[in-house]
C-alpha cells in the first residue's frame, strides 16, 4: 500500500510526495511523541501518586502522633489528678493515724495511770488489812489479858470494876 501511494500517479507531482512523506513523518513524530508523552504522563502520574501517597503515609503518621500525644496528654491528666487525689487521702489518713496515736498514748497514760492508781490501792487495801489483821491479834490479845486480870482480881476477892464497854471475858 505504501509503494502504491508512493508510485505517481497521472497529475502527480513530486511536492506532492514530500508533502505526504512530510505529513506522514510528522504523523509518526506526533504519534511517537504521543506516546512518549503518555508513557512520561504514566510514569509521572505513578510519581505523583506515590508522592501524594506518602504525603498521604506522612500525614496519617503525624495525626497518629498527634491522636497519641493528645490521649497522652490527657492520661497525663488523669494520671496527675488521680496522683493529687491520692496524696490528699494520704494527707487525710496520716493526720487520722496521727490524731489516733495521740488517743492512743493518752489512753495508755492513763491505762499506766490507773493501773498505777489501783496497785497503789491494793497495797493500800493489803497494809490496812494487814493493820486490821494486827489489830485485831492485839485485841484479842488485850481482851484476853484483861480477861485474865479480871479473873485474878476476883480470885483475889476483890470486885473488878465493870467500866469496860466491848464485853472482853467477864
Amino acid at each position: 500500500m505504501i509503494t502504491t501511494l508512493l508510485v505517481e500517479p497521472q497529475g502527480w507531482a513530486p511536492d506532492n510526495t514530500v508533502a505526504i512523506s512530510v505529513a506522514a513523518l510528522a504523523l509518526v513524530s506526533a504519534a511517537v511523541t504521543g506516546i512518549l508523552a503518555g508513557r512520561a504522563s504514566v510514569k509521572a502520574n505513578k510519581v505523583t501518586a506515590q508522592s501524594n501517597e506518602r504525603v498521604a503515609e506522612q500525614h496519617a503518621a503525624a495525626e497518629r502522633a498527634r491522636v497519641e500525644s493528645e490521649a497522652f496528654a490527657r492520661a497525663k491528666e488523669i494520671y496527675d489528678h488521680a496522683i493529687g487525689e491520692l496524696r490528699e487521702e494520704l494527707a487525710r489518713i496520716r493526720a487520722q493515724y496521727e490524731r489516733t496515736q495521740e488517743q492512743l498514748d493518752k489512753i495508755s497514760e492513763k491505762l499506766l495511770s490507773e493501773r498505777t492508781a489501783s496497785q497503789d490501792l491494793r497495797d493500800q487495801l493489803h497494809r490496812a488489812q494487814r493493820e486490821m489483821g494486827e489489830m485485831s491479834s492485839r485485841i484479842a490479845y488485850m481482851e484476853r489479858m484483861i480477861g485474865n486480870l479480871r479473873q485474878q482480881i476476883v480470885t483475889a476477892g476483890l470486885e473488878p470494876v465493870e467500866h469496860y464497854p466491848h464485853g472482853g471475858a467477864q
